[in-house]
């Protein structure tokens, strides 16, 4: 009777383990795209004239042969110790025209994707700098969400602070077939022989940390702790009933 229940306790220990370790697992891993792949030396960079890949993600200008791109490494106050891309969008102040519009990251493979998190910092000389970033996320079943992020102002260069500031981003931003980042709101002067034309609208992005596509779910599902509840309840009744048919044989 005693192994009886040994092997009665076993199967519950075992039921609830493999339960466990289901639930809990984590989802397919995720990759940064922290374009070291094309790396630039420290307190350099380099103009971008094309698109560029990393981490087999795709960054592309719409307008390529201009010059508003860049990969850079410790340069203009955005320092990290690492390469990261760097976007001028240009804006006519009278028309709020872009010259240059702004670039998109996709899958090489067309594959969809979601956009977890990302790094931001400003980036070039103040009166260039962009103040929010514009991320719109393009959805593969249609339509868009879009997602403004102030920047916090920290520009210390090799000092101390963090000049980059991690933005996460939530389940909606799931099931992505692109994203696009614009620069907006660069200052402007009120005395126009001080200011070009137009608006640079820089900024650095690094870290972007994405993963599979998953659909949104339609219905409520409960919560993982809520679920584990549940089974568990289960397992027990189930282990309490195999136990008691073993120690009746």
């Amino acid at each position: 009777m005693t192994h009886s229940k040994v092997i009665g306790k076993l199967s519950l220990t075992t039921a609830l383990a493999t339960l466990i370790a289901v639930l809990s697992s984590p989802a397919a891993q995720a990759i940064v795209i922290d374009f070291e792949d094309n790396a630039i030396e420290p307190n350099n960079n380099e103009d971008v004239l094309s698109s560029i890949t990393s981490q087999d993600f795709l960054f592309e200008p719409t307008l390529p042969g201009e010059t508003q791109y860049a990969l850079a490494n410790n340069v203009f106050e955005a320092h990290n110790d690492s390469t990261y891309f760097v976007i001028r969008n240009l804006v006519d102040n009278d028309t709020l025209e872009p010259f240059i519009n702004p670039v998109i990251m996709s899958q090489v493979n067309e594959t969809p994707f979601s956009l977890l998190s990302l790094d931001l910092a400003e980036w070039g000389v103040p009166q260039d700098q962009a103040t929010r970033v514009e991320v719109t996320g393009f959805l593969a079943g249609g339509g868009s969400i879009t997602k403004l992020i102030s920047f916090d102002g920290v520009t210390d260069g090799s000092g101390p602070l963090e000049d980059f500031q991690t933005v996460t981003f939530n389940q909606q931003w799931s099931n992505l077939s692109s994203v696009e980042f614009k620069g907006i709101d660069a200052p402007v002067s009120d005395d126009p022989s001080e200011e070009p034309g137009f608006q640079v609208n820089s900024f650095a992005v690094d870290n972007i940390e994405v993963g599979e596509a998953f659909e949104e779910p339609h219905t409520e599902v409960p919560e993982p702790a809520s679920i584990l509840g549940i089974f568990a309840l289960g397992a027990v009744g189930f282990g309490s009933r195999l136990t008691k048919k073993i120690t009746q044989r």
